[in-house]
């Protein structure tokens, strides 16, 4: 009989995932929410049609609406496996699957994965490179932390998604200035992530170097590496992640060590079923942990791995959760793809009539994705309006050609966009 995979909820990239397995002849159920990170098109549309099994959730973020989803389902049919690639409730469904008896990731360890300072006191218990970090609740105290600290700061919410509400500080008074834009920040954020923002603020000391991010998987006791990839940031802040790198630009020994630390840390903290997405600072004492990511990469990461190896990284997802055979494969990448987002620095308005047609004819580029684009639409600063990739077999010719597009792009739409 064929497999049963349940996935809860999805980002742009899970769709690809449902797909997959629908087409590997495994038996697919959809738990989906009224919180949703991707835009309905035909081919989302056609996708879910496609599962055996849809149920409908108000909040993916709480565990009684989606244990009992799950539970419907599980009772209609045994689920073999879970997957989600939403970072929002990864943590909630790891309960559910504990207390239902499905096999997911660890419970304990995805919620050590997701309390940043939780995972930073479990790395350095073992003796694991860590950065300097405390928990605050005022701007005071983020004030005084930062004083004592005696170096600049990042202020972030203890749990947070996606560098969302996360300022850098240089000054005890800038830190003060940046809990208090955190704390009142959250009420402009989705309700379905209010209570994770909640949680507590981080003040965390500011790492120095660049940052990178590995995709790591874990089955049976045996780690799977996929991907060392750079993550450009922006010049404005350091808290903006710009896009994505791949491979990222570093020798191969450090490469090793990246991802020896990378399972260091996986270990350390517990987690032992799934394919996790590690970022880390390559400081002057070596890679230090920014953040455990209990999920598959997302935004448009999966579809450049898929495009630069030829490998869908998707179906080794599949393969783990499932409890089937998995092959990582022997990676042999000549070119880089790199990515950007565009953002708007400010709160603003997009021009009335927008003309990006020449893009398509820009050398390299081999993916556009103008989603929010919409003339005349207000749009709010930080937001993410398009991606694109470019290609090329030179990191800094795909560089060039990827910052010299932003420079067009903000002539076309009209408002300055973060560089």
């Amino acid at each position: 009989m064929s497999k049963h995979l349940l996935i809860v909820d999805s980002n742009v990239p899970g769709f690809d995932t449902i797909q997959n397995a629908s087409d590997a002849g495994i038996i697919v159920s959809f738990i989906r929410s009224n919180y949703r990170l991707y835009t309905v098109t035909e081919n989302v549309i056609r996708t879910v049609y496609g599962v055996a099994n849809v149920i409908s959730i108000d909040d993916p973020t709480s565990l009684d609406q989606v244990k009992k989803a799950m539970s419907a389902i599980h009772n209609l049919l045994p689920v073999d496996g879970v997957i989600t690639q939403l970072e929002a409730c990864v943590d909630v469904v790891a309960q559910a699957c504990a207390d239902l008896g499905i096999r997911f990731t660890n419970a304990r360890a995805v919620a050590n994965a997701r309390d940043k300072a939780k995972a930073r006191e479990l790395i350095e218990a073992v003796g694991i490179r860590s950065a300097r970090c405390r928990i605050v609740s005022t701007p005071d105290e983020a004030a005084q932390v930062t004083a004592e600290f005696g170096c600049p700061v990042i202020v972030k919410p203890q749990t947070g998604y996606d560098s969302l509400l996360a300022y850098p500080a240089h000054s005890p008074e800038q830190a003060a200035s940046a809990t208090n834009a955190l704390l009142n920040g959250i009420k402009d954020t989705p309700r379905q992530i209010h209570s994770q923002l909640q949680k507590g603020v981080l003040v965390e000391e500011l790492l120095v170097g660049e940052l990178v991010s590995v995709e790591l998987g874990v089955k049976d006791g045996k780690f799977y590496r996929f991907m060392v990839s750079g993550r450009p940031r922006s010049k404005e802040n350091e808290c903006i992640e710009m896009g994505a790198t791949m491979p990222a630009d570093i020798s191969s020994e450090l490469r090793e060590e990246c991802f020896f630390y990378a399972e260091s840390v996986v270990t350390a903290l517990g987690l032992d079923i799934g394919i996790f997405h590690i970022e880390m600072i390559l400081t002057k004492r070596g890679p230090t942990l920014v953040e455990v990511n209990p999920r598959l990469m997302g935004g448009v990461m999966p579809g450049m791995y898929k495009h630069l190896t030829s490998d869908d990284i998707s179906k080794h997802l599949i393969n783990i959760h499932l409890d089937l055979p998995v092959e990582a494969p022997e990676l042999d990448v000549r070119d880089f793809i790199t990515s950007r987002k565009l953002m708007p620095r400010n709160n603003g308005q997009l021009a009335g009539q927008i003309d990006v047609s020449w893009a398509a004819a820009t050398e390299g580029l081999i993916h556009f994705d103008p989603y929010a684009l919409r003339p005349g639409q207000e749009v709010k600063a930080n937001q993410v309006l398009a991606r694109y990739q470019i290609r090329r077999n030179s990191l800094d010719d795909a560089g060039v050609i990827a910052d010299e597009l932003l420079d067009r792009f903000e002539v076309a739409i009209g408002i300055p966009l973060i560089r």
